[in-house]
């Protein structure tokens, strides 16, 4: 294969300047030689596999606009730039002046009259490889007991986390984000975050293709049945060292994604930010550092990635094979979106609609984790999603211990209408009870459509109950769930308390009662302790500020019954214990 550099019309092979086997110094331009009115070329894919050159003229060097960071600003041309401006799917594209490697088309700005690009010097990037390897980056954010029982806005949640794709890095108009599968409300979703995020095909070639300066080179977030990835240009290869984008991918310092082989099918021109149709291809190596300068791959460098199977079953089944990067910060997110785009692939995106949903996390050194909800309304898929992310964002910060997950495997039964029934009411047998006695609570239901109803459980009061008052609360188990943190103040102090509490999460599909002693109680190390002697509660008041937190009441008994359809409502009755 043979390309053609810069307005000296030099026949190169690829084997001599592209691929640069082993580029010297000398064949860079360095910063402190860039200076206004050089001309240069620049190589990117338009339509095809095949790079083809456009025109760069330096306007200037942008120095220190941050700590160590300075950019090439300059004037690109032809390829029809002059009228679309810098394109998404641009950044990584090598610019050349003469034989020399400048830097890559790393960003713009949108709504640009001329395309105007910053480039990052290509000193900078091959800086990329000095240096040890940095942790990986842990979620940013903790997720509370409290926010798995009752999250707020299932929208602005899985929003908040998916722009950690790309909230982290500012200017960088030239990155393309592909999907394949993921429409629907994912999309919707994933256009919010990222911005322009185009549909992507799967690129049918058997062709051996190696990646070089200026190829499409693809970072894949998620493979399998349904894809993520953010598409780029290769700026330089150096043996089986590529590197790429010309500015962070998502600012996470050591990273492990696969590096992918990439097609563009057409550019589409847009007032906003024009951007490229990409097809991605055969992954053939790994993305292993993520700086403010680009990203470094290795080809042949194999990444382990995280299992994910969602089955989704409303009418005929429909499973969906997924991997996903092994990125812990995103492992949420990704998890979510993966997720919400296999409802939406089988199910349609839209419509009242009640799901339950059951999730099998396999931890590395740990028994699995399985947990169950039911949602419904129109929201039922997102909330279903939100569940999910938050349990996942719980778990891989935990801030007690470090935890992995190994595999995931989600269940989605959906009925394509709504069957929430609300608890509006309910009364007791007896007003005044003894320890040990037996009273009936009528519960008052009313389903979605049709007429109310009663539900009946009987409970059997504490013996060892003193006289006074007694708080029934009767709802479905979510409620029940937040109610008790509310009354123990949970917070676990070990990771085995954070694990057994997600494990004992309950359904909304689940009619619970919870009986609430008014006599005080402590939590004490994550554990709630009640009917403590006078002396014991003495000794928590003198106890140390912080190693235990009074309560004013004590949770003395629950019963729960599966009901089969989802819940929604809490109630309260009060009786008077008697001896």
């Amino acid at each position: 294969m043979q390309r053609r550099m810069c307005s000296r019309g030099v026949t190169i092979g690829a084997a001599a300047v592209f691929a640069l086997g082993a580029n010297p110094p000398s064949d860079v331009v360095p910063l402190d030689q860039v200076e206004r009115g050089l001309q240069g070329q620049g190589w990117s894919v338009f339509s095809g596999r095949e790079p083809e050159p456009f025109d760069v003229e330096v306007l200037g060097v942008w120095q220190e606009i941050s700590p160590s960071s300075s950019y090439i600003l300059a004037r690109l041309a032809g390829r029809g730039l002059e009228e679309s401006g810098v394109i998404a799917g641009m950044s990584g594209s090598p610019v050349y002046v003469g034989d020399r490697l400048l830097g890559a088309v790393a960003f713009s700005w949108p709504f640009a009259k001329e395309p105007i690009a910053g480039v990052t010097p290509i000193e900078s990037m091959r800086r990329m490889s000095e240096g040890g390897a940095l942790p990986p980056v842990r979620p940013t954010a903790s997720v509370t007991a409290e926010q798995i029982v009752q999250p707020v806005s299932g929208v602005e949640s899985l929003r908040d986390q998916l722009e950690l794709l790309g909230g982290r890095v500012e200017n960088r108009g030239g990155l393309l984000w592909s999907s394949v599968g993921l429409g629907g409300r994912a999309g919707e979703l994933l256009a919010e975050a990222l911005g322009p995020t185009a549909a992507a095909g799967r690129m049918e070639s058997a062709e051996e293709g190696s990646l070089e300066a200026g190829d499409a080179v693809a970072a894949v977030l998620v493979d399998g049945d349904l894809r993520l990835a953010a598409t780029g240009t290769v700026t330089d290869r150096i043996g089986d060292t590529v590197l790429a984008f010309g500015h962070p991918f998502l600012g996470l310092g050591d990273i492990a994604v696969p590096m992918a082989e990439a097609e563009i099918v057409t550019v589409v021109p847009s007032l906003a930010s024009s951007f490229k149709i990409a097809n991605l291809g055969r992954i053939v190596g790994s993305f292993d550092r993520d700086r403010p300068s680009g990203i470094r791959g290795r080809i042949g460098l194999e990444t382990a990635m995280l299992p994910l199977r969602v089955t989704v079953r409303g009418g005929a089944a429909e499973r969906f094979e997924m991997r996903l990067a092994p990125i812990p910060a995103l492992t949420g997110s990704l998890a979510a979106a993966a997720t919400l785009g296999a409802i939406d692939q089988a199910t349609g995106a839209g419509g009242d609609r009640s799901i339950d949903l059951s999730a099998r996390l396999g931890l590395t050194d740990r028994e699995p984790l399985e947990i169950g909800q039911n949602f419904d309304g129109p929201s039922a898929s997102l909330d279903a999603v939100v569940h999910l992310l938050n349990v996942i964002g719980f778990i891989m910060n935990n801030g007690m211990a470090e935890l992995e997950i190994e595999a995931i495997d989600v269940e989605i039964d959906l009925v394509a209408e709504r069957r929430a029934v609300r608890i509006i009411g309910a009364h007791a047998s007896r007003q005044v009870v003894k320890p040990g006695s037996r009273v009936e609570l009528r519960v008052e239901m009313q389903p979605w459509r049709g007429d109310g109803y009663r539900e009946t459980i009987e409970l059997e009061i504490p013996s060892d109950l003193d006289d006074g008052r007694y708080i029934l609360l009767i709802g479905d188990g979510t409620s029940i769930d937040a109610a008790r943190l509310k009354l123990e103040k949970f917070a676990p102090r070990r990771i085995e308390q954070a694990l057994d509490f997600l494990d004992n999460l309950k359904g909304r599909s689940q009619l619970a009662v919870l009986g609430v002693d008014t006599k005080p109680g402590y939590a004490v190390g994550g554990e709630a302790l009640t009917r403590l002697p006078g002396s014991i509660r003495g000794i928590w008041r003198a106890a140390p500020q912080g190693a235990a937190r009074a309560l004013a009441t004590a949770i003395r008994q629950e019963v729960v019954v599966e009901k089969g359809v989802p819940l929604e409502g809490l109630v309260r009755v009060d009786i008077e214990v008697k001896r």
